[in-house]
C-alpha cells in the first residue's frame, strides 16, 4: 500500500470572530498572539503554566475582552487534561490552536546532558502532541480546525550549517516530525496541521537579542495563515511567508 500524503489545500484561515486557543501565553510570542487575536474580536482560550504570575496576561481579561484564562503546564499530562476539560465546558470547538509554549538551551556538544535533552523534548515536542491528542479526545478539534505549532528553523536539517545547540535543534526537529504526521493523520477529519517559524524574535528566551519584535512576528504569522492561495498543511513556513525545507 502506498503511503498517505498530506493534501495541500490552498485555503485561507479566518482569524476573526473565531474560537482560538493559545497554549503558552504568559509572555513573549504567546502573549502577543493573545493580544492580536483579541483585537480581531476572537474568543481566546489562553493557557499559561504559571497563571498567577502571568500578570500581563491577566490584565488582558480586565477590560471585558473575550478571553478565558486557564492553567496548563505542558510537562504534566494531568495539567493538560484538566485544561482541556475546562475548555470543553466553555466551547464545543476550537477553530485554531497555537502551541507556543517552548524552552531553549544553547548547549554545545561537550555541554549537553541527558536531563537537559529530555527536558526540552518534553516541553517542545511531547507537550504539543499531548495537547492535540487530548483536544481531539474531547471533540474540540473538528472539520475546519487548524493546529499551528511554533517551531524554529534550527530544527530543520537544511538550516544546520554550524552544529551545536543539540537539545534545542533535536527537540524542534522532533516537533516538526510530529506535526508532519499530524498533517497526515488528521487530513481525513478536515483538520490542518502546520509548523510556523516566528523568526529571531526579541524575547526573554534569547535575552531580547532578536532582530524583530513580537508584534511584527505574530502579525506576519497571522498573515501567513490568512493568505489566499497558500497551502500550509504539513509544511513549515516562516513569518515572511517563506517555506523552510525540513
Amino acid at each position: 500500500m502506498a503511503p498517505r500524503r498530506a493534501s495541500q489545500p490552498a485555503r485561507a484561515f479566518k482569524l476573526e470572530n473565531q474560537r482560538i486557543a493559545v497554549v503558552g501565553s504568559s509572555r513573549g510570542i504567546g502573549l502577543e498572539f493573545a493580544k492580536q487575536l483579541l483585537a480581531r474580536n476572537n474568543e481566546v482560550f489562553a493557557a499559561a503554566r504559571d497563571l498567577e504570575g502571568a500578570r500581563d496576561l491577566q490584565a488582558l481579561g480586565k477590560d471585558g475582552s473575550k478571553i478565558h484564562l486557564g492553567q496548563c503546564d505542558t510537562t504534566s499530562l494531568e495539567s493538560i487534561k484538566a485544561w482541556v476539560e475546562q475548555t470543553a465546558k466553555q466551547t464545543d470547538k476550537l477553530d485554531t490552536v497555537f502551541n507556543v509554549a517552548g524552552k531553549a538551551s544553547w548547549g554545545s556538544l561537550m555541554e549537553v546532558d541527558p536531563e537537559e535533552l529530555l527536558s526540552l523534548f518534553t516541553v517542545n515536542a511531547v507537550g504539543p502532541l499531548m495537547v492535540v491528542q487530548h483536544l481531539l479526545k474531547a471533540g474540540l478539534l473538528k472539520q475546519g480546525s487548524l493546529v499551528a505549532n511554533l517551531t524554529s528553523k534550527m530544527g530543520a536539517m537544511s538550516d544546520n550549517t554550524s552544529g551545536g545547540t543539540y537539545a534545542y535543534r533535536a527537540s524542534k526537529a522532533s516537533l516538526n516530525a510530529i506535526t508532519k504526521s499530524l498533517s497526515l493523520d488528521l487530513q481525513d477529519k478536515g483538520i490542518t496541521a502546520c509548523v510556523l517559524h516566528p523568526g529571531w524574535v526579541q524575547t526573554e528566551m534569547v535575552g531580547m537579542r532578536g532582530l524583530i519584535t513580537t508584534e511584527e512576528s505574530v502579525r506576519g504569522m497571522l498573515n501567513v495563515l490568512e493568505a489566499e492561495g497558500t497551502a500550509i498543511n504539513g509544511r513549515m513556513i516562516d513569518y515572511k511567508h517563506d517555506e523552510i525545507g525540513w
